[in-house]
This record gives structure tokens, C-alpha cells and sequence, in this order.
């Protein structure tokens, strides 16, 4: 994967990662390369102020632009350059820690930006509140946008990781989903979004509960198919999903993104750059707790209930997930129609969740769900 910070400095590689994954989001509508190049420019190797600053300035300046286009009633500009700020918004939150006063200010108003970027965009979606265990996880549902046209399309629950938002899936995969007949779900599951920053849930093991309640959510619309459900995870999700599918009988198609079969001993012991994070979502205070919280992320013993297709994509080289990680998932799973397709260097895809091929990656998952789930 393409380095912009190459020192060999660890914490310069996780800034390249993240800086690569956002260049490819761009090529999707989430961002402009140009814009990111620009506010690189001032980001010194592996220095964290410098890093929020830039992309600070640069979503400030681009939120201004939005603004003044909206004021002049230019709702397709204002719309896609709200939805650019949202992306160097959070990119600016990203590496401020847990505690900083300017995270949550941050993420509101990359939110902001979310909200008036879409009520402006020719995108159809729903706000959706989500009933969990007595309070409301916030989730957009989005309808198809393409493909065959059916009375009750089928959709699918797709699921964030632990440092990105879940509305960034809209520019990860759901607009693929779409486009070919299938509606979507994301939803802030605890430990994520605006669940661990409003409401203060962690995340939890047991991640069918948050997916279970929003398969009840689905079952309640009239306007898909609750025979043709899929369930798709990324990164963190790479445990969460097929953890849920584990429980939830309901889905009939199951995508996974690194697949993650244990989280402390294939995440937060093998990527310490990422430690801090992990523990706030799970709700720790220090590196012994936090270990002792995740012990029961694991996936051992329960793949064999899966009961429904299963692909797993997975990196090379991925330097935050082994991918031992993901042959042991596929392994261990029973289904007869399971695939793993690891992606190498030479084609692109080698990193974690593959963001360095989101051009080929999204369309391969896509085309898979939509195959199984038309035919389920």
C-alpha cells in the first residue's frame, strides 16, 4: 500500500493507512484526493496535533463552501461539499483522544454536516431511531437506488468497525448495495458513533443483541423482503458479524472484512497504535482492564451455527489483523458455500479490510450478496 509518511516509524504507517483508506473512500464520493493531499502537506510524520489541525482547517473550510452554496440554493453543491466536510471532519477527530474536549465538538460537527449533506442529496434515505434494550441507537436505512425493481427488495444490516463511523459505510459499501436492488441498514451499535459519545455504551460481546433488535426493526417495514436479509461487517465487525450470525437465524448471506476470530489476541495485542481506542469503546481505564474485557471476543466454538452462506475477504498484508485470523474463521465455518478471497500486493487489497482496492473489493462484495440473496 502506498505510504505517504515512509520514516518506517510505526505510528507513521498507521498514518499512512488511515490517510490511504480516505483517499480511496474519495473515489466514491466521500472526499476529494486533491483536498487530502493539500492538508497532508502540513501534517509532519507521526505528530497528532499536526494531523488534527490540518484536516480541521481543511473540514472548515469546505463546511464555509457548503454553507454558501446552500444560502444561494445550490442544493447539489451545498450537498456533496457538506458530505466532503462530514469526511475531513471525522478525519480530524480521528486521532484526538477519548478525553480531549475537542472530540466531541468534533464529531458534532462532522454530524452537522452528515445530516444537511444528505437532506440535500438526491439520495434516498431514513433517519431511523432504533429500539435496543431502552434507548435508541440512531440509523439510516437506504432504499435501492438501481437494479431490478421489486416490491420488497431485500437489505442488508451492515456493520462499522471501532474507529470509523457508521455512516461512513454509506461511502464503503452501501451505495454499491443499492445500486443493485438490495436496501441497507447501519445503525451505531455500542461502542460506536454517536453511541459511545452521546449515550455512553460500550461495546459488548455479545453483538447479536444490537443486530437481533435491528432485524426486529426490519421485520416491523412493509417495504422489504424479511425472507432476504444480509448481514455485512468490517475491521471490528470482522467479529461482531459473524458473532450475530452466530444467534440471529434470520440472515441468509453473511459478508466479512478482515475477519476478526479473536479481538484480544488478533487486534489489541497485535496493533497497540490502536489500544487507547479500544479501550475507551469497551469501557476500560487502563491496558489490564481492557484485556480482561475483551477476553470474551472470541469466536471459538460458535461458527459452526452459522447456517447461511459466507464470504470473507481479507488482506495479504494486513497490518492490523493477521490473516491466520480469517483462515481460521473460514476453517471453522460448516456451510457449504463458503469463500475466502485473499487479496495480494500485485492486484491490490493487501492491507486491513482492503482499502487500498475499494474498487474492486465493493463491487465483489455486492455482486455476492445480491447473488445470494435474490436466489435465497
Amino acid at each position: 500500500m502506498f505510504q505517504y509518511w515512509n520514516d518506517g516509524a510505526p505510528i507513521s504507517r498507521v498514518f499512512s493507512y488511515h490517510f490511504g483508506m480516505y483517499m480511496s473512500e474519495s473515489t466514491h464520493g466521500a472526499g476529494d484526493y486533491n483536498e487530502l493531499l493539500r492538508a497532508a502537506r502540513y501534517v509532519r510524520t507521526g505528530n497528532l496535533e499536526d494531523w488534527h489541525q490540518a484536516f480541521w482547517d481543511l473540514a472548515e473550510r469546505i463546511a464555509g463552501i457548503a454553507r454558501r452554496a446552500d444560502q444561494a440554493g445550490h442544493g447539489a453543491t451545498a450537498s456533496e461539499t457538506y458530505l466532503r466536510a462530514f469526511t475531513y471532519y471525522r478525519i480530524a477527530e480521528l486521532r484526538l483522544a477519548p478525553d480531549d474536549p475537542r472530540k466531541l465538538a468534533t464529531y458534532q460537527k462532522a454530524m452537522e454536516c452528515w445530516r444537511r449533506g444528505m437532506a440535500l442529496s438526491v439520495y434516498p434515505h431514513e433517519s431511523v431511531d432504533l429500539p435496543y434494550e431502552g434507548h435508541k441507537l440512531q440509523a439510516w436505512f437506504f432504499p435501492p437506488t438501481g437494479g431490478p425493481r421489486r416490491a420488497k427488495p431485500p437489505c442488508v444490516v451492515f456493520l462499522a468497525g471501532a474507529d470509523v463511523l457508521p455512516e461512513s459505510n454509506f461511502f464503503r459499501g452501501a451505495r454499491h448495495l443499492t445500486a443493485r436492488g438490495m436496501a441497507c441498514l447501519v445503525f451505531n451499535g455500542p461502542g460506536q458513533g454517536s453511541t459511545i459519545r452521546l449515550l455512553g455504551l460500550p461495546s459488548i460481546p455479545e453483538y447479536e443483541r444490537p443486530v437481533t433488535a435491528a432485524v426486529d426493526y426490519l421485520m416491523t417495514r412493509s417495504d422489504i423482503d424479511h425472507g432476504r436479509l444480509g448481514l455485512m461487517g468490517v475491521s471490528m465487525a470482522g467479529y461482531y458479524a459473524p458473532r450475530a450470525a452466530c444467534f440471529e437465524p434470520r440472515f441468509k448471506a453473511l459478508v466479512v472484512s478482515s475477519a476478526l476470530y479473536d479481538v484480544l489476541e488478533e487486534l489489541y495485542i497485535t496493533h497497540p497504535p490502536l489500544q487507547k481506542h479500544l479501550q475507551w469503546i469497551v469501557g476500560a481505564k487502563s491496558d489490564a482492564e481492557a484485556r480482561e474485557k475483551y477476553r470474551p471476543f472470541t469466536l471459538k466454538g460458535l461458527l459452526g451455527r452459522i447456517r447461511c452462506p459466507v464470504l470473507v475477504t481479507h488482506g495479504e498484508k494486513d497490518h492490523m489483523v493477521p490473516l491466520a485470523s480469517a483462515q481460521r474463521t473460514y476453517d471453522e465455518l460448516t456451510v457449504g458455500d463458503r469463500t475466502l478471497r485473499i487479496f495480494n500486493e500485485d492486484e491490490g487489497g493487501a492491507e486491513h479490510a482492503s482499502v487500498d482496492n475499494y474498487v474492486q473489493l465493493l463491487p465483489l462484495q455486492a455482486d455476492w450478496m445480491y447473488d445470494r440473496l435474490t436466489t435465497a
